[in-house]
Formats: C-alpha cells, sequence, structure tokens
C-alpha cells in the first residue's frame, strides 16, 4: 500500500527535486527536469536505479536515462513524421519525443508524487499537449517493495493527436558493478528486426519469432539492444520481466499491462558513456519506434480531442 508516503522538496546538484519516503523505509527521487526518476531504494542503501548522477547529466538527456518518451517514440526514419496529411520535421528530437526536455511543476503529493506540464504546440508537433506523471511507493501483502510509475498524455487539440509513451528506466543490482553475472528473463513470442539507428525494418520484415521466453541464465558478454512485442501476461494479466542474480534469489522486477504497453525494449547498456553494462534497460512502449511511418501502426496513434493515452508500470525488488 502507498499510504502515508512523505513527499519532500530535495536539491539535486542545483537543480529541484522531490523525495519520496515510505513508512518502510523505502525512498525515490525524481527530478523535476523531464520528471526523471533518479533513484529507487526500496531498502536503505539499495539503489536499483541507475540514473543521472549530476545536473549537468540530466540537463543534456545523456544516454536517456529513466526518460519518458513522448508524444512519440523513437527513432523516426528522416526524423520526418506523417500524420493525417500533415508531414512533420522533429530534427533532434527524434529518438526521444519531447517530454524528456520540459520541466514539470507537482501537482500532487498524498500517497504519491504527482508531476505534470503543458507542451504547446509548436512546428515540429503542432498539437498542444498536457503531460501527468506520477510515483508511488508501496508495500505489498508479502512485504515486497515496489515503485509504480504512471505517465500519461492528453491531447488538449480540438483535433485528433498522435501519441505514443515510453519509459526507459535501467535496472541495476545491488553489489554488482557489472551484469556478466545476471539473468534477464522476457516473455516475448518475437523481436522486431532494426537497422543500425535502430528503426524497425519495414513491413512483415521486421518481425521475427523467438521462443518464449526469452531467457539468458548468464549474460557473460552478450550484447542486447531488442526490442519485442508478443509479450505473454501472467496469471495476473499483466507482463512481467526481470533482472536477477542466479546464485540467489534476488532480482528486480518490471511489470506492465499488454493493452497500454505491448512493446518492450531490452539493453544491456553497452553503449552507455558512463558505467557501460552496469544495469539493464527495460524500457515499456505503447508504440513501436518510428509508428507514424508504419502502415501497421500508424492508425493507432490517434488520440481525439480531449482523451488520453497512459502507461503504468511497476518495479518490484525480491530478495
Amino acid at each position: 500500500m502507498a499510504e502515508n508516503v512523505v513527499v519532500t522538496a530535495e536539491d539535486f546538484d542545483g537543480m529541484p527535486a522531490w523525495r519520496l519516503t515510505s513508512p518502510s523505509g523505502a525512498t525515490a527521487l525524481v527530478a523535476q527536469h523531464g520528471a526523471t526518476l533518479l533513484s529507487w531504494e526500496p531498502k536503505p542503501g539499495k539503489n536499483l536505479i541507475a540514473g543521472y548522477q549530476s545536473a549537468a547529466e540530466l540537463q543534456a538527456g545523456t544516454d536517456g536515462r529513466s526518460q519518458f518518451s513522448a508524444p512519440w517514440v523513437g527513432p523516426i526514419a528522416g526524423q520526418t513524421f506523417p500524420f493525417q496529411g500533415k508531414q512533420l520535421y522533429v530534427g533532434a528530437a527524434a529518438a526521444s519525443g519531447l517530454a524528456a526536455r520540459a520541466d514539470f511543476t507537482m501537482a500532487a503529493a498524498d500517497t504519491r508524487l504527482g508531476l505534470r506540464c503543458e507542451l504547446p504546440d509548436s512546428a515540429e508537433y503542432p498539437w498542444p499537449v498536457e503531460l501527468m506523471a506520477s510515483f508511488a511507493l508501496e508495500t505489498g501483502a508479502d512485504g515486497l517493495e515496489s515503485l509504480s510509475v504512471t505517465f500519461e498524455v492528453w491531447n488538449l487539440a480540438a483535433e485528433d493527436a498522435p501519441i505514443a509513451v515510453a519509459w526507459q528506466p535501467y535496472l541495476q543490482l545491488p553489489g554488482f558493478a557489472r551484469i556478466s553475472n545476471l539473468a534477464v528473463h522476457v516473455p516475448a513470442r518475437t523481436k522486431i528486426l532494426t537497422d543500425e539507428p535502430g528503426v524497425p525494418l519495414p513491413g512483415e520484415s521486421a518481425y521475427a519469432g523467438v521462443k518464449a521466453p526469452f531467457e539468458m541464465g548468464y549474460l557473460g558478454a552478450t550484447q542486447i539492444d531488442t526490442i519485442f512485442r508478443g509479450l505473454v501476461p501472467g496469471e495476473n494479466g499483466v507482463v512481467t520481466s526481470w533482472l536477477a542474480d542466479p546464485a540467489s534469489s534476488v532480482r528486480v522486477i518490471i511489470s506492465q499491462e499488454p493493452a497500454e504497453a505491448p512493446v518492450l525494449r531490452v539493453s544491456t547498456a553497452d553503449a552507455l558513456g558512463r558505467a557501460p553494462r552496469g544495469a539493464v534497460g527495460f524500457a515499456p512502449m505503447s508504440h513501436v519506434p518510428d509508428a507514424a511511418n508504419r502502415p501497421d501502426a500508424a492508425a493507432s496513434l490517434a488520440v481525439a480531442p480531449g482523451g488520453s493515452r497512459q502507461m503504468t508500470a511497476t518495479i518490484t525488488y525480491a530478495e
């Protein structure tokens, strides 16, 4: 449950941030810039998020650590975004959307931290939207600690707007400076093949089957940067992936609703500028990258005036 969570303002290297603290001692730190999760400690001293460590990193968006992507999920082929007769050039934002560059304000601080901001229409995205990010610390009946993150984008325009969302936390296990001795589990039936920049291949050539679940009991030196779909929910109806120490029962689990986020990107973080292979990226997505340029995905981007697209992801620590 999330009762009695305390939210306090905090300075992060000179930038505004908020800390959530639960009665169990679990804490999370969230920056104003991009509503970016900087750390989560389900147990004191055990941080499971490989987040930004300085204001310079956060402002530069280096490595996309814990970034929200909206109102599109990149990369985008040719940085060109077509929608219902409009042909938009999104430029440098093609990889991450606009949310990561926005500054949020506090909208709620009760059992959760709620943050919001409005993005006016612009040349690169001519639809005004409202962004809402919510963070909640929870202790389950089984005593397991969780962090629940909900991101919602509202269409404030008078016409349909294309909206896709994603979130990219890098998860790490305490005591492991590198991921070589860890295991990964993703309940997926399909992977999406991409070109070098990460844009899915054309049409059906983008999809390839995998044996479900995708599992690696020992990562070693294996490099993974794969987008999965065909995610298989468990008995509770949610999709559960995890990073674990195979030598013990310790694992960090990320869950997503398949109706909201039917896609998951998994990366062994080999390209991180700081501490490569120190964490594994798990990025739930509402759509595949470059969805606007794909006939099999573009139609599902439209959100009606006053409507929204929402995605919730929950991270749980088990030991």
